[in-house]
């Protein structure tokens, strides 16, 4: 029985494919197309599923959507009165809440799409922050779990609290707009002059570099009481429209927002990156002690795209108030596309779970001969290396940036070793060669380190991450032997790397290790600043042609510019 899952129309949209409750294929849009949070219909992505699995549209029986539209535009509604005369500001400068009439519209089209592409089985809308839980409960390695999805906000919910057992799921709280932790953080993310609900990851990189200085006054804009959050909205503005999410009062406090991103690190901006991270932090604290209060499980699932905060992850896992913690690796939207096709399966068909997913490589894979046309197009140096892993471990030792292109692509914003450049994590350099060279980014990011599974522990206080999604400390006498990948603060965002996920990534590291006798490298996405992680050969060679990168192996081949 295949169940398909997709999102779509409000940020990244994505598709995902299961077969008899087993995930089968999962896939971003924005690959194929080449733009960045393409949020269009899911086309391209579709048609990959149905290819991995080599099936038509019309072999599937059932379809799901991260969304019930209906609830969204109620929402609205009930805003548009609440907040009565102030409200009317959404129609004359808001063009995105202006656009949601439109936007419900889209949502109630795609099962009509998918019928005219063939599909002909049975369409359910799952709500939204539903989708979130399913795809970190039911694909968790936990028969039992507490649940928490955190985001900005879904049709109207912003934070579901929840215990999972066995194949249902049970939800205990939720919290609904215009409380939101997501929106919060999005809220200081736009002040610092980035994109709100999309460069929060930044904000999360420039906190480490500042002091929690304003604390005090971040605190008092959210809190979270009896299993629920509660902002003081008089700091905010998202609920009334308007082009901003902070309120005036935030402006009297702080001062002018930051005019661009290249002005972040002046002043006092990196100080209330800080404070507001720290308030984020604090916060999730505070929900795990009441969901764990309130469940008994030794166990916490989560989801949302609040839990791409690797920062508050790590600091969550060493607080220890739940024993195990795992994350979905696709924690954003497109996740939530896994969560529908899962969610069909075992709370409404009540089917018995039999799937876990081990690793996060569910993208597409390119044969040999796709991989040698591309380098053919593009009159490359080559040559087949058996001793691929040997040879690159190497040039890298060497100090040479090295694109490293192999199997299935990543699922979620991170790539994790088929989809990465590589670079030495000894050399200080690197951090400033690769961020100024190849990633054209802000000189303050941090790289991520990628180590052997079985290694982990001698360099970092943390266990098994495969899917960087906690930042942990670096060991003390490590911090000065891998300094590339050491942040400010002295902690990393690693990925362990296992033999049985990813041997040849695994193998690559084992070679560096005998060379070097450190365990691991600095790994850092296939892409440059603006663009998504390449998906094809074509992409990653003409990523490797625009930068500064030294080699770039595709397969079991070595590729160089030609002289």
């Amino acid at each position: 029985m295949y169940i398909l899952g997709i999102s779509c129309n409000i940020h990244q949209s994505a598709a995902s494919l299961t077969a008899d409750g087993v995930l089968i294929a999962a896939v971003e849009e924005e690959r194929f197309t080449r733009k960045k949070y393409d949020s269009r219909f899911p086309i391209s992505a579709i048609e990959y599923c149905l290819k991995e699995t080599g099936i038509k549209l019309s072999d599937v029986q059932y379809a799901g959507f991260y969304w019930q539209p209906w609830k969204g535009l109620l929402k609205r509604i009930w805003w548009l009165i609440r907040y009565f005369p102030r409200s009317l500001s959404t129609f004359k400068n808001d063009k995105e809440w202006r656009g949601s009439v439109f936007t419900l519209f889209q949502h109630l089209a795609v099962p009509f799409k998918l019928r005219k592409l063939g599909f002909n089985g049975k369409f359910y809308y799952i709500e939204h922050h539903i989708a979130h839980a399913s795809s970190a409960f039911f694909v968790s390695p936990y028969e039992k779990a507490a649940i928490l999805t955190v985001d900005a906000c879904g049709e109207s919910c912003t934070t579901l609290l929840g215990i999972g057992n066995g194949n249902k799921m049970r939800v205990i709280k939720r919290t609904y707009l215009p409380h939101s932790l997501g929106l919060y953080y999005g809220a200081l993310t736009q002040y610092l002059g980035y994109k709100m609900l999309a460069d929060e990851y930044r904000v999360m990189g420039l906190a480490s570099y500042g002091e929690p200085k304003y604390y005090d006054v971040f605190s008092k804009m959210i809190k979270f009481k009896e299993g629920k959050l509660l902002n003081d909205n008089s700091w905010f503005s998202f609920h009334l429209g308007g082009n901003f999410a902070y309120s005036d009062k935030w402006i009297k406090e702080f001062g002018p927002a930051c005019a661009d991103e290249n002005s972040v690190q002046t002043g006092e901006y990196k100080h209330y990156a800080s404070s507001g991270q720290k308030v984020l932090e604090d916060i999730f604290f505070d929900m795990a002690f009441w969901l764990q209060k309130n469940t008994g499980e030794k166990n916490l699932v989560m989801a949302g795209g609040v839990a791409l905060n690797s920062s508050a992850n790590g600091k969550l896992l060493q607080k220890k108030i739940f024993d195990n913690i795992w994350i979905q690796p696709s924690a954003y939207d497109p996740g939530c596309t896994i969560g529908v096709c899962f969610y069909i399966w075992h709370h409404i068909l009540d089917k018995p779970r039999t799937f876990q997913m081990e690793h996060a490589y569910w993208g597409p894979e390119y044969s040999e001969r796709a991989v040698l046309e591309a380098i053919k197009k593009f009159e490359l140096d080559y040559e087949i290396r058996e001793d691929i892993e040997q040879e690159a471990a190497r040039l890298i030792s060497e100090g040479n940036v090295v694109g490293w292109y192999q199997g299935r692509m990543e699922w979620g914003p991170r790539s994790l070793g088929n989809r990465s450049i590589l670079a030495d994590p000894r050399r200080r350099e690197m951090k400033d060669i690769v961020n100024r060279k190849i990633k054209f980014r802000e000189p303050y990011r941090p790289f991520a380190p990628s180590v052997l599974e079985e290694d982990v522990e001698q360099y970092f206080d943390s266990g098994i991450s495969p899917y960087m999604l906690f930042v942990c400390p670096v060991r003390a006498d490590k911090q000065k032997i891998i300094p590339a990948v050491t942040h400010v603060d002295g902690t990393a965002r690693i990925q362990t790397v296992s033999k049985q996920t990813n041997p040849r990534y695994w193998n690559l590291i084992n070679e560096f290790k005998k060379l070097t006798g450190v365990s691991l490298l600095l790994n850092t996405s296939f892409n440059v600043k603006g663009e998504p992680i390449v998906c094809t050969p074509n992409d990653a060679i003409k990523c490797f042609l625009n930068t500064e990168m030294d080699y770039i192996v595709l397969g079991q081949y070595l590729c160089k510019r030609k002289k």
